[in-house]
């Protein structure tokens, strides 16, 4: 047996305490009471981020919450506004506060099945609509959204389709953490294939070292590669912008990492290159990321420029390669970063770029490594990239689920 409803007709809403930042407490103190905020409605409720307000901020003892509630976030940003959880049990006296609404369920309604189905994706989307379009805080209208239309089943059936999805979601959710580990997994190989070609050292050093390790040996790298600044032409002459000369910068070098670099986010053109220090520089040039996004490289596919934050290196081919130097960069990553120094933006000043000795073997043997690596670290990001597509498919399961049942419902 169904009836159509509206969801006003299923549950009581009730607004929550108002207090001041000033009142609010960390820690309990006496005639004082837990309360939980917008931050608490996640996937189950965060009791951990609860905070502590004056007793007296209750004008109701409807405002202390109790298990079968469900706690709605009325004003948040536009794209949390509308979240919902339920409250299965209360591990202390605790109330809510303003920006959030508990919808408390009628009796005859099951609060499992309510709780799903304002979680369900045509609900959220008119929940979503319900609110207020602003800039930083959205707020609900519970009015509007108390008459959302509801098919609803009778309480037997609620509590057979709640256990059921209760069934679904858990194995959703294993699903999901399995998959991340996955990940989590694969994006440890590149690290590991890095150590275990540079024989577990790290193959960079501003330092002179005369020990070789292995079959390898220490130069600076100065003796084997020209070092290179980029620059930026000025931004007072647009003239000197969009051309066909692309110019490596900070939003590019992250998606470049590990890579060719072919293509940029902007270009400059022969006389931005006339009019500044900025110069074209040759195929196969390493650039190192050396402030902001310290220790990111690329290696040019094209010929570019680039602007100060990097130190391009210019390989002498028959005794460095450019690919075997990149790999150096990267394996020798988190030492880079130390190397950074700067109150707000950590940067690798060029006296120490320049001080750069690295470790390696023959010519022969570099491009044996860099070749070997080349392939495992393809390898590795398609098998990165076929996991994360899996994991976006499996994420989007729960809300599969929610709208198979309830899309005919409200």
């Amino acid at each position: 047996m169904t009836n159509h409803v509206q969801l006003g007709d299923l549950c009581v809403p009730i607004r929550g305490v108002t207090f001041s930042a000033g009142e609010a407490s960390t820690s309990f103190k006496e005639d004082f009471v837990a309360c939980v905020t917008t931050s608490a409605v996640q996937d189950s409720v965060d009791w951990e981020s609860r905070r502590f307000v004056p007793r007296k901020a209750m004008a109701s003892s409807d405002q202390i919450l109790r298990p079968g509630d469900i706690l709605v976030s009325t004003a948040n940003s536009k794209a949390l506004v509308g979240k919902s959880c339920l409250i299965q049990k209360v591990p202390e006296l605790c109330t809510f506060g303003a920006f959030v609404t508990v919808f408390r369920p009628r009796s005859g309604v099951w609060p499992a099945w309510l709780a799903y189905f304002l979680r369900s994706p045509k609900v959220m989307s008119r929940l979503s609509a319900f609110s207020s379009n602003t800039t930083n805080i959205s707020n609900l209208s519970v009015t509007s959204a108390l008459g959302i239309p509801v098919t609803v089943p009778d309480e037997k059936s609620q509590i057979k389709i709640s256990a059921m999805l209760d069934q679904q979601m858990q194995t959703a959710h294993a699903a999901i953490e399995r998959h991340l580990v996955q990940v989590r997994d694969a994006s440890r190989l590149q690290p590991a294939f890095l150590r275990e070609a540079f024989l577990g050292f790290v193959p960079i050093s501003t330092l002179p070292k005369e020990q070789p390790i292995a079959s390898w040996t220490w130069a600076k790298l100065s003796d084997l590669a020209r070092l290179e600044s980029g620059h930026t032409p000025s931004r007072r002459h647009p003239e000197w912008w969009g051309g066909n000369v692309p110019w490596l910068a900070l939003p590019d070098i992250r998606k470049l990492h590990g890579k060719y670099a072919y293509e940029t986010t902007e270009c400059t053109n022969d006389a931005g290159l006339a009019n500044s220090a900025a110069r074209q520089l040759p195929v196969s040039t390493v650039c190192l990321c050396r402030d902001a996004s310290i220790g990111f490289v690329t290696i040019l596919g094209r010929p570019m420029a680039t602007s100060q934050h990097f130190a391009n290196w210019i390989c002498d081919q028959e005794t460095l390669d450019p690919e075997f130097l990149m790999y150096v960069f990267m394996a020798s990553h988190e030492y880079l970063r130390e190397l950074g120094s700067g109150s707000v933006i950590k940067t690798i000043y060029m006296p120490t770029i320049e001080s750069f000795h690295i470790c390696a073997p023959d010519i022969l043997e570099q491009r044996r490594i860099a070749r070997m690596l080349r392939e495992r670290v393809v390898a590795t990001e398609l098998l990165t990239e076929g996991l994360q597509t899996r994991l976006a498919e499996i994420e989007r399961l729960p809300q599969r689920l929610l709208a198979a049942i309830f899309d005919s419902l409200g």
